[in-house]
């Protein structure tokens, strides 16, 4: 076996137990957005729209980051918003992940340059089914954030 068909096999094989460790029957929504490689503009909105049929669940939602090693920061402020029951009104709460420790290490799982971490953000118990959605930015004070890759969403029903 050539070297890279083992590399490739290696990535496969590391790829399918990532999915298999994100499956779980609680999980009722995950996804991520891609941040472009040239930053992400202050102004630019991430949205989300999850939809929720068991209105008697209350629901976990959670915030994935993946960065990279060029990101300039320790932490990472966001803005998320999301929408209350009647759908008009949006709840904005600003959250602040730690992404490394005081000594630059990075936290959370890593594969080469890149790195996840995911926080606990709130919990939502609607009272009707339908679409909850949901919109980041970033909360830094650079107009274009370098260094982030992905932003995710997961809502898990509690148990």
């Amino acid at each position: 076996m050539t070297s890279h068909n083992l590399k490739k096999n290696k990535f496969t094989l590391l790829l399918s137990l990532l999915v298999l460790a994100a499956c779980d029957s609680n999980t009722m929504y995950h996804s991520y957005l891609h941040l472009p490689k040239e930053g992400w503009g202050k102004s630019d909105t991430l949205t989300f729209k999850a939809p929720i049929a068991d209105s008697l669940a209350t629901y976990r939602i959670s915030v994935e980051v993946r960065n990279r090693d060029d990101y300039p920061y320790s932490n990472l402020y966001l803005f998320i918003s999301h929408n209350t029951q009647d759908s008009t009104v949006f709840v904005t709460d600003t959250v602040k992940y730690t992404l490394a420790d005081k000594s630059g290490k990075w936290l959370g799982t890593g594969l080469g340059d890149l790195y996840q971490s995911a926080s606990s953000y709130t919990f939502v118990a609607p009272r009707r089914s339908g679409n909850l959605t949901f919109r980041v930015t970033h909360g830094m004070r650079d107009n274009t954030l370098m260094g982030i890759n992905d932003i995710g969403l997961e809502i898990k029903r509690e148990k």
